[in-house]
């Protein structure tokens, strides 16, 4: 079986300085999971013309089906999301007419005019298709290049989510049909090293799943246990993965208390 693969481009100083939390990043990079992609890279880049085109470059010679970007697609010098895009796939910025009248319709709102600034938000690489900004003014838009999907987002957390979980997350179904099984639960009374040698007999056997042990965040009490699959048929194979780990645990360490846990 094929996972589609994915890479999630975000763009901005701030992030690299550390003056803002990249949650876009792990907002993505969850919901790409759950939809059956397997995130190969998350990266974070300078607002830098140059080594942003280069990088672009670097991400289609390893052509991923699908790029994510998020950030730059704002009214300042330093939004630069879709000059960079423009550049790295040779496909020159046009006005487009539909996010020009979205960017017009969101300041008609507020009150306010088109300004050379404000119109710069229309500007996309030719062939562009818009996907609406429902929350901020700046539109977003998609393309496919050398046949990857290539979707561009906002920064803004608010907006981002709005537009990935409204216009992109249907978009991708269409694609992919693999979506993510997973269960989790939390074994108390033991430590991860403990656990290491049973988690590794499993997987072993269960070669196709992902099975994925880390300590409790929440609670810091216990170890958390994830195991997932891909596909329509996948969910028989974990349950049988799930009752095979935790027997075994249980043969081998007494007193252990395993609850299983429900998002």
């Amino acid at each position: 079986m094929e996972i589609p693969t994915a890479e999630i481009v975000c763009l901005g100083n701030e992030l690299l300085m550390g003056v803002t939390t990249n949650t876009n990043a792990t907002f993505l990079g969850d919901h790409l999971t759950k939809l059956g992609y397997e995130v190969r890279r998350i990266t974070s880049i300078r607002d830098d013309l140059t080594l942003a085109v280069e990088f672009l470059h670097e991400v289609f010679d390893r052509k991923p089906a699908v790029i994510l970007m998020s950030g730059g697609l704002g009214p300042t010098y330093d939004d630069i999301q879709l000059e960079v895009l423009s550049k790295a796939t040779g496909l020159e910025l046009e006005e487009n007419a539909i996010a020009l009248e979205q960017v017009i319709e969101f300041y008609r709102k507020k009150g306010a005019g088109l300004t050379k600034e404000r119109r710069k938000m229309a500007f996309m690489p030719f062939g562009s298709t818009v996907l609406k900004n429902y929350v901020g003014g700046a539109p977003s838009c998609y393309i496919t290049y050398k046949e990857i999907d290539i979707f561009c987002l906002p920064g803004v957390p608010t907006e981002m989510k709005d537009i990935f979980s409204r216009h992109i997350v249907p978009l991708l179904k269409e694609k992919n049909n693999l979506e993510l099984y997973e269960k989790r639960f939390q074994i108390f009374q033991s430590i991860e090293s403990q656990l290491a040698p049973f988690i590794l007999a499993i997987k072993n056997k269960f070669s196709n799943l992902y099975i994925k042990s880390h300590p409790s965040y929440k609670d810091k009490v216990g170890v958390i246990i994830h195991i997932s699959g891909l596909g329509k048929d996948v969910n028989q194979e974990v349950d049988e993965a799930i009752n095979e780990l935790q027997t075994i645990i249980k043969e081998n360490i007494p007193n252990i208390r395993i609850e299983s846990l429900v998002d």
